[in-house]
């Protein structure tokens, strides 16, 4: 009896992922927040704490994005951006929920 050969599987998987690609960037940003462990969530996807961004940028895929600024025991920033080829800084300063 043969042994079925494991380069089969190696090879399916290598094909598989060939074809995905990662959307092109159509801009990138920069976010500059106080309090700086706020979270940067771009439709509705955490993307992680705004000190991690303000000295990498993120670039985003072309078309309208909603970015908001967040956390807990503070008020949320929101606005809508659409990249246009540049590199750009969002400065966010939340409020904290009054009592």
């Amino acid at each position: 009896m043969f042994a079925r050969p494991t380069f089969v599987l190696v090879l399916s998987l290598a094909c598989a992922c060939a074809g995905t690609q990662r959307p092109r960037s159509a801009g990138a940003y920069r976010f500059q927040c106080d309090p700086v462990d706020a979270r940067v969530i771009v439709d509705e996807d955490d993307m992680g704490p705004c000190a991690v961004w303000s000295s990498r940028w993120m670039g985003l895929p072309a078309g309208p994005h909603r970015v908001r600024i967040a956390r807990d025991g503070w008020l949320p920033q929101e606005s809508d951006v659409t990249p246009n080829g540049t590199r750009v800084t969002i400065t966010a300063r939340l409020r904290r929920v009054p009592d």
